[in-house]
This record gives structure tokens, C-alpha cells and sequence, in this order.
């Protein structure tokens, strides 16, 4: 198994990418739905490739590659989020 292939579609990068446009949702499903669709994710694929990204990262025989390739990468799509807030001046 290629540790970083895209799950349902979603790659690990698209997952950083998602993940950081949900953090002000609450846990609101409605609301990571309708941003998963506005980005061409259907939500059971979403769900789908969140269950599997989240196993890659535990799974102690990666010996967390997924998880270390994972947070610069939620890290820069939180930058751009705050960046992109703070030109709208929603923050």
C-alpha cells in the first residue's frame, strides 16, 4: 500500500486543505458537507478519506510519515485561511 495515495479521491493535500476550511464548523455536518461539495467532494467520500487519512496517521508501521507530512501541510492551508480572512477582515 503507497502510504500517501488518495483516499476516495482526497488527497493527503486536499485533506490539509479541507480540514482547515472546517475548523470554524463546530462539528456542524451540514456545514463540512456544503464545504466538501464546494470543492468536489461528495461527504461519504469525504467521510471516507477523513476515517482512512486519520488511520494512516496512527498507524504505528508508517511510523507516523503520514502524520509528519501531514502538518506543514495543515499548517500552510491555516496560514492561507487566516490570510485570506484577514484581506476579507472577518477576523
Amino acid at each position: 500500500m503507497d502510504a500517501f495515495a488518495p483516499i476516495n479521491g482526497v488527497s493527503l493535500e486536499k485533506y490539509a486543505e479541507l480540514a482547515a476550511l472546517m475548523t470554524d464548523t463546530g462539528g456542524d455536518f451540514d456545514r463540512c458537507a456544503t464545504i466538501a461539495a464546494e470543492h468536489g467532494i461528495a461527504w461519504t467520500d469525504w467521510e471516507t478519506a477523513m476515517a482512512g487519512w486519520t488511520e494512516r496517521m496512527r498507524d504505528p508501521s508508517l511510523m507516523g510519515k503520514v502524520a509528519l507530512a501531514f502538518m506543514p501541510l495543515y499548517q500552510a492551508a491555516l496560514d492561507a485561511k487566516r490570510s485570506d480572512n484577514l484581506l476579507r477582515g472577518d477576523l
